[in-house]
Order: structure tokens, then sequence, then C-alpha cells
């Protein structure tokens, strides 16, 4: 999503700006200057209309009236004015009770309501100007006041941290509103009036019934001072801004926390949905505002431009178009629908997940895929909660940071990124590496990094400055993996040979030889004393790490080992293999304990549960299974996958335990695996799927037989027109192929939904020739596979060439 800023108001260079409001019809927005000025322009031409003058102070409040007749304004001394909204004149200065501190207008606009400074709320008369009825209960400064959308009920805030509920008909107060311990700072009602919700110091949020007074709901989650709270559009939804630098998105029926919404970088004091309330806005003192999907918790687009703090954000009544306010002396115009996106955002990778981590509070899951992105998902909800690109090719392993801000990534680009988890900002990458990178890892202590790559080196890198400290170089083919050991002392790296390294010094204390083959995995014991490899010969062989000498060979599987993993005390190994086998090896008795039996393909991934009485494994067979290892009994077998599963996370909360799955289709999901003596139930908490159509840079140059509306609905969906020729390219327009097959018949199903169909004269032509489309899709998709082919055939002939240059060198 790129929004598009188009505009500036012409403010004076010595004219701050207070604060921007959009008058009802959107005819006119309303701007504070910190020359004690508000000066109204038209949103047609930006034109100045008037400026209303008087005041001597800073202002604090511009609103306008229900019907935008008028424009009340307050100033730091507590003076009130009413304008004329079409006229510039003033129609009524409202005194006679001190410094007002907040005003709100009946949803009729006949009556204002303000806050005082002397404990007092006053309703005023607005066609006399006259102060009609004066409301006395609080025992401190009346900080603000919100009219009810519907009836007739007013909320006040104080200093004495009491609400109160006054009826503005018969002037009696209602309900005193107690609970919050600090200042209360922010208040709002529901669009149905029968709500009130309250923002404090205390950091949370109060949800309260305004027939009962009743707290239906604390909110609890804010880590500062919780500086505004509002209503969705419809009800179901309030939004809380604070000092700890996020929004968050609450369930107003549940009070469950649905969204955290991170990635400002400094305070967030203002947070507004858009009318039909599919998104948030927030304003920040990080010198941006941030645009949010309320359904997925996504940022869809951080609008950049002011210089200093956004001090006020406001959303047309449309909903498309945005004002932000700055210190910096601007207001800026956003055209939203300029910056509408034109696909969903992807709810999945759109190719093979190669590895699955969980945080190391287990409230977050990274997958890295094929799709060249690393997404961060919310392991309660499934909800994405960053995405991070700039990777240039296949992404092929992540890791966490000891402390979870951090992840570092390994691409096919030859280069190892660190990415801040709460920002999604890519903080340093790390070049020098001259082919891909298999493996990362960090060191216990997350102050360095070690990567594995197939240019035949391991280097380390400090995480704080992205500098190589060393690059440690010997084999003769590619590093497949590297592991930290436990102390963080020593690494320890497998190729043709098993490695260990001295860490401070970057000197091979250890090459660990034997099997003959190129060893895939390797793992270090939980104590760090000895470290375990599988070997393309099938065997498992087991080191001690304080002399380099071999402890055992393990000796069973059919075919290759490929993966590796101790128990949590280190009295056992549990292998798998390309028989499709899983093996628990007893490292006491240095005998295999068991030989687990049941998936028909390579086995890709083993993990322990916390308590180590459960193995799980994943497999190509498309399945995952649950092991009880004290009995060689499968207690579990989760079949809910279109594709193999390539990697498996397992995280441990209570009693409840939460199995993580990345797969070959790209797709990830979440199961909650609950254990005990007699039974193991499975249930799937959530998993992604392909259901949104993405085109996203899917090149579509070449294909035949597509009409103006349907380029326009791809190119909609991310699709591009530039011609492909590299394998890279030609792989993606065979992917694009099948896409668009598959895609015509999606939008096809949607054409009721899609705006453009249904207004469109050519829609309905277009669906009568969809046949014909498909066989034209169809064509071009064998015309791009041919092309591909050649392109596969060039690249072996480089490949060839490449490894003829390598035996000779040998």
């Amino acid at each position: 999503m790129t929004s598009a800023q188009f505009g500036e108001l012409p403010l004076k260079q010595e004219s701050g700006v207070e604060l921007c409001v959009y008058s009802p019809d959107e005819k006119t927005i309303a701007v504070g200057l910190s020359n004690y000025k508000i000066s109204v322009y038209s949103t047609s031409d930006w034109e100045t209309l008037w400026t209303l003058e008087g005041y001597s102070r800073s202002l604090s409040k511009i609103v306008y009236s229900a019907d935008g007749s008028q424009i009340a304004s307050i100033i730091e001394d507590g003076t009130v004015r009413i304008w004329g909204a079409h006229t510039g004149d003033c129609l009524h200065i409202l005194n006679g009770f001190g410094k007002v501190n907040d005003i709100a207008y009946s949803s009729q606009g006949g009556q204002l309501v303000s806050a005082c400074d002397d404990t007092r709320v006053g309703l005023w008369d607005l066609g006399s100007g006259e102060c009609s009825h004066i409301w006395i209960g609080h025992t401190d400064r009346v900080s603000g006041v919100v009219y009810s959308p519907k009836g007739s009920l007013v909320v006040s805030y104080s200093r004495d941290l009491t609400l109160r509920l006054w009826n503005s008909e018969t002037n009696e107060c209602v309900h005193v509103l107690r609970g919050h311990q600090e200042f209360i700072r922010s208040v709002d009602f529901s669009p149905q009036g029968d709500q009130v919700a309250s923002a404090s110091d205390d950091f949370t949020v109060r949800l309260w019934d305004s027939l009962t007074g009743e707290c239906s709901h604390i909110l609890t989650g804010h880590t500062r001072k919780v500086y505004s709270v509002i209503f969705s559009p419809n009800g179901n939804q309030v939004s809380s801004a604070s000092d700890d630098k996020s929004v968050r998105l609450w369930d107003v029926g549940t009070g469950v926390s649905l969204h955290v919404l991170q990635g400002h970088t400094n305070y967030v004091r203002m947070a507004v949905y858009s009318p039909q309330g599919g998104m948030v806005a927030s304003a920040s003192y990080d010198n941006t505002v941030r645009l949010w999907d309320t359904t997925t918790g996504v940022c869809i687009q951080t609008l950049t431009g002011h210089s200093r703090a956004v001090t006020s954000v406001a959303l047309s009544p449309r909903g498309d178009k945005i004002a932000s306010a700055s210190k910096d002396e601007t207001v800026r115009l956003w055209d939203v629908r300029a910056g509408a996106p034109t696909r969903p955002i992807p709810n999945r990778h759109t190719s093979e997940v190669y590895q699955v981590k969980c945080s190391p509070d287990g409230d977050h899951v990274a997958t890295c895929s094929g799709d060249e992105t690393v997404r961060i998902w919310y392991s309660q909800t499934g909800v994405c909660r960053q995405i991070l690109s700039g990777h240039i090719g296949n992404v092929y392993c992540v890791e966490y940071s000891p402390q979870g801000d951090r992840i570092a990534t390994g691409s096919f680009d030859t280069t190892v990124r660190l990415w801040n988890v709460d920002t999604g900002a890519c903080t340093h990458t790390l070049s020098g590496h001259e082919n891909w990178i298999l493996s990362v890892a960090y060191s216990p202590q997350g102050d360095h990094i070690a990567s594995a790559s197939h240019d035949e080196t391991v280097k380390l890198w400090d995480v704080k400055t992205g500098e190589c400290l060393h690059t440690l170089s010997g084999y003769a083919s590619a590093v497949d993996d590297v592991v930290y050991s436990p102390d963080g002392n020593q690494i320890a790296s497998c190729s043709d040979d098993v490695r260990i390294w001295d860490v401070k010094g970057g000197d091979c204390k250890y090459s660990l030889s034997g099997h003959g083959e190129y060893f895939i995995y390797l793992v270090f014991s939980p104590q760090g004393n000895q470290v375990a490899a599988t070997n393309a010969d099938s065997t498992v062989r087991v080191w001690d790490v304080s002399t380099g000498e071999c402890r055992h060979i393990f000796i069973g599987h059919n075919v290759a080992s490929t993966s590796i993993t101790y128990s949590p005390k280190g009295d056992q190994i549990a292998s798998g293999g390309k028989d499709g086998s899983v093996r628990i090896w007893d490292t006491t008795s240095r005998t295999c304990r068991w030989t687990l039996s049941g998936h028909n393909d390579w086995v890709q991934r083993i993990v322990y549960s916390s308590r180590g009485n459960l193995v799980v494994s994943a497999s190509s067979d498309k399945s995952v299974r649950i092991w009880d290892v004290t009995s060689s009994q499968c207690r579990a077998v989760i079949q809910d996958f279109q594709a193999g599963v390539h990697d498996i996370a397992w995280i441990e909360s209570s009693n409840v335990n939460y199995l993580v799955a990345g797969c070959a289709d790209g797709v990830v999901g979440m199961w909650q695996v609950l254990v005990d003596d007699d039974h193991c139930d499975v249930s799937l908490k959530w998993k992604t799927t392909n259901g949104e159509l993405d085109m996203k840079d899917a090149d579509i140059h070449d294909v035949q037989g597509l009409s103006q509306l349907t380029r326009k609905l791809l190119k909609q969906r991310g699709a591009v027109g530039e011609p492909t020729h590299s394998v890279r390219e030609a792989s993606k327009k065979v992917t694009t192929m099948v896409s668009v097959i598959s895609g015509l018949k999606t939008l096809s199903d949607r054409a009721v939904e899609s705006p453009l169909l249904t207004s469109s004269a050519a829609a309905k032509e277009w669906e009568q020739k969809l046949e014909q489309k498909f066989q034209q899709a169809t064509d071009s998709l064998s015309q791009a596979r041919e092309s591909l082919s050649q392109a596969k055939e060039s690249l072996i002939q480089d490949m060839m060439a490449f490894e003829k240059n390598i035996r000779e060198r040998e």
C-alpha cells in the first residue's frame, strides 16, 4: 500500500499546528494554529475560507456540531467560543465558569456541555448562548465530557478518579463510576450509547454499562499510560493508544485483546477508526501516522513526511482522506483511496516453508519461505504480526535471539539479515558470504551470530555492529549446519566432516570425521559435553567435545538419517531417516531403544516435548506423528496437510501443549495437544489458507486471451507486465499461470463481491467467455513451462561446468 500525499495546507511558517478536524459534510477542515487562530479550509481547492481570531492563548479543543453549522473551540485559559461554520462569525462567547477543559455537542446540536476546572459541569443552550443547568458532584477538576450519540446521557470524568453519568433531561446524576487508580485521560460512548469506555494513567481501559453503572471489563495489557480510547463504528471493538508505543484492539463483548498494533517507536497519543471500521489510523511522536487493518492487525502503511511529532489525525466522514497535524508546523493531507490495498494481504506464504521457530516466550512464531519473506505470527490467533521483506531469494533459515526481540535470517541471496521483531525493521544486512546461507545460530548471550554457507565457510558476526569477527574456513564443500554450545564458547559445524571451533579465537579445535559421506544435521547435548550428527550413510555419530573422541556410532536406519535431536535431559537421541522411521537411542547404554514406524516418506524434523516423554516427527508424507517414548506408542497422527511438512516447533504452557507446523505448500498451522495417561487429544487451533488470490509481481506480459477487464483485475492483485528470462523468473511465470487459471475461477466465484465486476458492462461477456479463457491460459502455461525447461537446461550446463571446475581443483 502506497498512500498518496495530495496536499499540504498553506500555513505560515510561524504558525505551528495543534489540532485538525473535518466537518461532517467533509467540505471544510478546521485547523488550530499555535498563533491562537483557527483557519478553515475548503476541501475542494484547499483555499482558506476564513480565519477565526480573538484568542490570546493556545487552542486545546475544536469540534464541529453534528449538523456542521457551528464550530466550538477552547483555548488554554478556558474560554469557549461558538462560530458560524459557514460564515466565520463569532456567535457566542460562553463564560461564567472560569477555565473550561472540554466541550461536547449534543447529537441534535442544540446543546453543548462543558467540563470546568471548578468541579462543575455546565449545560448550555446554543440558541441563547446561556447556561441552562449546572451539574455538581465531582470533588476535583473535571477533565472531560462526552455526549451520548443516542439519548440524553452525558458522561464526565474528573481528577477525583471518577466518571459521572448525567441525564440532560432531568439534570440528575444517575451513576458514579469508580475503579480507576490514576488520572483518567479519555472517555468514549459506544455508538448505541449503552456502554462507556475509559482510559487511564493506571495502564488500564475500563468498559462500563451506561444503564447500570457496572464495570463490565477491565482491559489490561498496556505497560504505560493509556492516552486515548475510542469505540469502533459498530461498537464491537475499542482501540486504545498508549505511551508504551502500541495501539491495542479489544473485543467489547469478551474483553479479550484482539491485536497489539506495534511498530511505532515513540508515544502513541491518538488512534481513530475509519467510518467503516476496517482501518485504524494512529498518530505518534515518532513523526508518523500508521494505518492498520483491524481484522488482521497488520500495519497496512506508514505515512511519513512530518519532521516532528504528529499531534492529531482525522479521517474524513467518508473515510477516503486523512489529515495529520504535527509540531513541524504542517498539516498533511493523504488520499486513502490512492493507498487502498489493490489485493487482499496474503494470509499465508506463497511458497514452501523451510523453517518454523517459536519465540522464547512462546507468544510468536517465525516462519521463512521460498517466497522471499519471513512472517511473524501471533501463536494464539494465527494473525500475521509482521511480514519481513528484503531478501531477494529463498529464505532458508530463521532464528530468534535468546531475548526474543531480534530475528536472524539467511537467504539464497548470500546475505544474513537481522530484524527488529517489534517494528519489522531490518537493522543489519550482513554481507560477505559468496553463496547461499543454509543455517544461522545466535550465541546463548545473543551478542553474536554464526552463519553457515554453501561457499564452504562459517562466519561469526557481531550483532550490535554487524561486523564480521571471524571467517571459519577449511571445508571442501558446502557447510549445511552450525550450532553454538550451551555455554557459547564453542561452535560446531558440519559439511564433509564435523568441526568444533573456538569462538573467541576462531580456531578449529577438532575435525571429526569417519562416516565417509557428508553430514546433514548436528546438535549439542544439553550439557554441552557431546555433539551428535546425522550422515548420508544412514548412521548417527556421537563425539566427546573435550577430546574429539568418537563415543559411539548408532546404526539402524536403512538410508540417510536426516534429522536429529537430544532429549531435554540428554539421556536419549531421536533421529529420523529417509526410510520414514524414527529411532530412539539410549546415550547411556548406547542401544536403540525404539524403532518408531508409521511414516512412509522422509522424516524432515523431530522435536522432543519439554518433559521429554513425547517425540513429534514431521514427514514428507503429509503427516505429523506424536510418539510416547516410554512405550513407543503412536499417540496421535495429524493429517490436516495437503503437502509435505518441512518443520515443526513445540510450545508448552502449563498443561496445554501446542504444535506448529510449516509445509511445502506455504501453509502454517497450530494444533492444541492435550495429553494424559489414557488420551491424546489434538485439535486444530488455526491454519493459514490459500483462499485469497495473490498475484504480487506475477508477470502476465505474455499471457494470451486476457481481456482488458481481466488484466485490470489481475493487476489489482499485484500482477505486472514485464517479460521474464532467467530460471527464477521463468519459474515464477509457470507459478503465475497456475495462479491465473485458479485466479480466473476465484474471480468468477467472487464476481458478486467485486465492484469492478458488478458495475462493469464487460463483466457478463467476460463470464460467458470464461471457458475460452481457461483454454488460452492453459496454452500460456504450456509455453511458460517450455521456457522454464529451456532455462533449466541452461542452468544445468552451468552447474556441470561448475562441478567440473571443482573436480579439477581437487
